[in-house]
């Protein structure tokens, strides 16, 4: 087995772990096929954080011989059992099945808190990056969510240019060369050290996608700077601007089509019939563009589950693109059972201190994905 060691320059991107980085622990492998029965493990890279120099640190554990498989799972477990958190890439799926699979195979018996650590169904202590962001894929417009296809979308060129496939018959050309050519065998074992090398390394690129994950999921900070009107045509919006506490790594625009009304005689020019929720996400700021109705709406008392119960309220009222209730706030609709509620603004005059504004945007932004039963825990 051949061990190397290499400090990681700062990502291109950042990202506010919400675990302390010094308990974190990156890894990749690398082997000869998919299955574990019919293929061999080459090469496991490890990344941790190094608190004294503030860098990334990434030791690499390599077969340079057939017989080093059992020594290198052994050497990653005995880093993994210092660190709590466990970051990868598609790790769920392929990764860690093939390392247990391997220590079946070599009668190799993890710790308790190793097994823990890749057994992790929840996403606590295991976290898979691919799991986390696929989600987002359609609301980032990236077609796939491979890593290199996220690393393209982030603008990141690397290096490396072969991909986990081809680099199989490069490692048993490498094998083959130790023996008649030990200087192309050396050309050879950089190309299959820096592909893991970068796979990891960008890993750190790609945990900034987690950002827009986080304010999807409502787990970000945020703070209201500015509501001001804005017309668009004979159509009313209200822009809500507001600061986050996340480093988005690109700009986005989204926008979230509220369902049609299930009342027929709303007149063809009002605003109720073209409810479109724009959101812009930005650095650390966003605005939210929320349609703006003047006229009278229905509150449907909920003891009395009956289309003919209801009182009349007018005023403002803005959408909400989720029927979730709204925390000390009533729901008014167009008619009974529709898909679209909305919410009286408060208060003669837009006060941006009010929390409803605040609880308002939190709101809006879990519905423009759904991310059901994963996420990035708090300590």
């Amino acid at each position: 087995m051949k061990i190397t060691d290499s400090d990681i320059e700062q990502p291109v991107f950042t990202y506010n772990f919400k675990h302390n980085k010094e308990e974190i622990l990156f890894f990749d492998i690398e082997t000869t096929g998919l299955s574990p029965k019919a293929s061999s493990l080459y090469m496991i890279g490890a990344m941790f954080f190094n608190g004294s120099r503030g860098t990334w640190h990434l030791r690499q554990f390599f077969a340079d011989n057939y017989n080093s498989e059992e020594e290198i799972i052994i050497s990653f477990l005995e880093i993994l059992g210092r660190y709590n958190y466990l970051y990868h890439f598609n790790g769920r799926t392929f990764d860690i099945p093939y390392i247990l699979n391997k220590c079946e195979k070599h009668n190799i018996k993890p710790d308790s808190h190793c097994l823990s650590i890749l057994n992790d169904m929840y996403y606590k202590h295991s976290i898979d990056l691919l799991a986390l962001i696929r989600p987002l894929k359609k609301l980032l417009s990236i077609p796939k969510a491979g890593q290199a296809d996220l690393e393209k979308w982030l603008g990141i060129n690397r290096e490396d240019k072969y991909n986990g496939g081809q680099l199989i018959s490069v490692y048993s050309q490498y094998m083959q060369y130790k023996i008649i050519n030990s200087k192309k065998a050396a050309g050879l074992e950089s190309f299959l050290f820096l592909h893991n090398h970068d796979d990891i390394k960008h890993m750190l690129d790609i945990c900034s996608l987690l950002s827009y994950r986080e304010i999807f999921s409502g787990n970000c900070e945020i703070a209201i700077t500015n509501i001001a009107p804005w017309h668009s045509g004979q159509n009313k919006y209200i822009n809500i601007t507001f600061g986050h506490n996340m480093a988005i790594p690109k700009k986005i625009t989204v926008t979230k089509q509220l369902p049609e009304s299930r009342e027929k005689t709303i007149p063809e020019n009002s605003i109720l019939l073209t409810s479109n929720i724009l959101l812009t996400l930005k650095e650390d700021t966003a605005i939210l563009s929320v349609p703006l109705f003047y006229g009278n709406l229905k509150y449907f008392y909920p003891d009395y589950p009956a289309s003919g119960c209801y009182s009349w309220k007018e005023g403002f009222f803005i959408p909400s693109a989720t029927l979730q209730e709204l925390k000390d706030s009533s729901q008014f609709y167009i008619t009974y059972k529709d898909k679209t509620c909305f919410y009286a603004v408060p208060g003669r005059t837009i006060n941006k201190k009010n929390p409803f504004w605040e609880n308002y945007v939190k709101l809006q932004l879990t519905a423009f994905v759904k991310m059901p039963g994963m996420c990035v825990n708090k300590r």
